[in-house]
């Protein structure tokens, strides 16, 4: 963007660079001699910086600009930041500092006060899915829209992360993306089994979810992620349950009809509890000897502080209307 020079040559800074002349193929190919990147992560030191400040100080000779990119910005050691300190307060009109860092509360005010912020946000799991969808069929890969999403939820927000999941998801699935194949690399419970457990707690079904928690063990399913898993589902059901369905909800998300159904059988205050204690039973689970113990815990304890319900108000009802014994 900032040494484009466009097809023509003539071309200026741009937020839509070419990709085509001199400057943008020899950035690709990380060969452009006036863009440097430095990892501070593992150069944090003063020489390395002082190193840096020693080629800002010659004009560029190839761009337009000279381009340096420190990443992981936050882990310099505090002399470091006092070295660059004076030329980020007053830097040479053909140099640019691009400082980019995941915990920008740790750099020092000073260094803040003379940067422009661009804060990043996480991408939500349907952006990311679909951002994969154009590239699986850009590359013609074949792909089930289930594992896009769940693909998706697992990058929790990072598109880096979810193309990088997506190459290994192509790798275990022998060159395709198949739901089965992705659950078990990601380790993930199957969405059924979070829908089997939820349903049988709408209907106080212990059985039921000893019975669901078991399967789990038996196939090896992380109790952690089951968890998470439900809490994912029972927020998406408060939402329903407070505003109904979303105007802009993605059609294309296969779990939506299980969700509007699990939102008509659990009354709102029942999911808000039952969302609580998995938040909360997920720290639980590294304290209890058995974590599939701790899951079933979890889950039971719902039943044992049910809200009172219709079929609790009937029943009590039906207890009122007995007839009473005569007083002796």
């Amino acid at each position: 963007s900032l040494n484009c020079q466009g097809t023509d040559g003539q071309g200026g800074i741009t937020a839509t660079p070419c990709g085509a002349c001199q400057a943008c193929t020899d950035i690709d190919a990380d060969r452009f001699i006036d863009y440097t990147e430095l990892d501070a992560a593992s150069n944090r030191g003063i020489d390395d910086v002082q190193s840096l400040l020693e080629q800002a100080a010659y004009k560029p000779v190839q761009g337009r600009f000279k381009v340096f990119m420190i990443d992981e910005v936050h882990m310099l050691s505090t002399s470091s930041f006092n070295a660059l300190l004076k030329t980020l307060e007053e830097p040479p009109p053909h140099v640019k500092f691009l400082l980019a860092t995941t915990d920008p509360q740790k750099l020092p005010i000073m260094v803040l006060s003379r940067c422009l912020q661009f804060n990043l946000k996480n991408m939500p799991a349907e952006q990311v899915a679909g951002h994969l969808r154009h590239v699986l069929t850009s590359e013609t890969i074949a792909f089930a829209e289930a594992s896009l999403w769940q693909l998706g939820r697992a990058a929790k927000g990072s598109m880096r992360d979810a193309l990088s999941l997506t190459d290994q998801a192509i790798a275990f699935g022998g060159g395709q993306l198949k739901e089965e194949s992705v659950k078990h690399m990601l380790g993930s419970a199957d969405r059924t089994y979070v829908f089997q457990l939820i349903e049988a707690l709408a209907h106080g079904d212990g059985k039921s979810v000893v019975a669901i928690s078991e399967t789990l063990r038996l196939h090896g399913l992380n109790s952690a992620s089951t968890l998470e898993d439900m809490s994912s589902v029972l927020q998406r059901m408060a939402v329903l349950q407070a505003v109904g369905n979303s105007p802009e909800a993605d059609s294309t998300d296969p779990e939506a009809a299980d969700i509007t159904r699990l939102a008509g059988l659990m009354p709102a205050d029942e999911t808000q509890l039952l969302y609580s204690l998995c938040i909360h039973g997920r720290q639980e689970l590294g304290l209890a000897p058995d974590e599939y113990a701790a899951l079933t815990m979890v889950l039971l304890r719902l039943l044992a502080f049910k809200p009172k319900s219709l079929s609790d108000a009937a029943s009590g009802s039906q207890i009122a209307s007995a007839p009473a014994e005569k007083k002796t």
